[in-house]
């Protein structure tokens, strides 16, 4: 796919699989702005995409912090003046269970996995007009497969899904479309840390929830995010896809 020309912003864009749309976007052409909090993680990751003859600066964000996302918008702005496309792809875990749960453990979840994504795309709304640029938020196969102790953050990724749709009713006068990505459980460094060895054998499980019977890579989420951004799905919005290997349908 060709994202040439094309400036596209990518939230938690430093790893996982931010940071696998990220490389791949890069690859193909585009301008990456990998937005994060992670600053130091953040830079090395750009500094890595440009050493491979891609294209990619670090922009900073709290995403817990509506001033910090509305100073992105105008950092942005200021340095690009266009966005062809945003990926809202940032999110925190917490377990807890309903009895037991507390404002440290509801507020950060909702307000980054649900806020944030309906806070950069309205700091960032001028910006996409002008491309215009297409939107990918990303959800999970727990906001469908709900487990005991993670109700906030399988209602926030539920509650991605509504947003996408109220996003892709509101912005298609501006030529723009919206579309979810809900991932199966992934091999990244929200599963594995900095633990090699967890990793490797993440890598290898034989994981009965899913038809598959194994995790994804962050790669194949990413191709699924980039194609929603790209021509190729010019008729495709308020859409989820599903890339869990079966697991909603299991």
């Amino acid at each position: 796919m060709d994202f040439t020309g094309k400036n596209i912003l990518v939230t938690g864009g430093a790893k996982g699989i931010g940071f696998a749309t990220a490389k791949r976007l890069a690859k193909d052409g585009a301008y990456v702005i990998i937005a994060d909090f992670a600053e130091e993680v953040a830079i090395q990751k750009a500094d890595m995409i440009k050493q491979n003859g891609g294209r990619a600066c670090f922009q900073y964000v709290d995403l817990s912090d509506p001033k910090s996302i509305e100073k992105m918008g105008l950092d942005v702005a200021e340095e690009f003046g266009v966005l062809h496309g945003l990926v809202n792809n940032a999110g925190i875990v917490r377990g807890c269970s309903i009895q037991d749960t507390n404002d440290h453990d509801w507020e950060p979840q909702i307000s980054i996995n649900l806020r944030a994504p309906a806070l950069c795309a309205k700091a960032l709304l001028p910006l996409l007009k002008k491309g215009p640029g297409h939107i990918v938020n990303i959800s999970s196969e727990a906001g469908f497969r709900p487990r005991a102790n993670s109700w906030v953050y399988d209602s926030a990724k539920a509650g991605i899904c509504a947003l996408t749709r109220s996003m892709a009713c509101e912005f298609v006068q501006y030529g723009m479309r919206a579309n979810t990505v809900a991932p199966g459980w992934s091999v990244t460094e929200m599963h594995f840390g900095d633990s090699p060895e967890r990793k490797k054998e993440l890598e290898n499980t034989v994981y009965d929830g899913a038809i598959m019977r194994r995790l994804a890579h962050p790669e194949e989420i990413a191709s699924a995010i980039v194609f929603l951004l790209s021509d190729d799905a010019s008729f495709i919005t308020a859409t989820t896809l599903h890339v869990d290997g079966g697991r909603v349908a299991h």
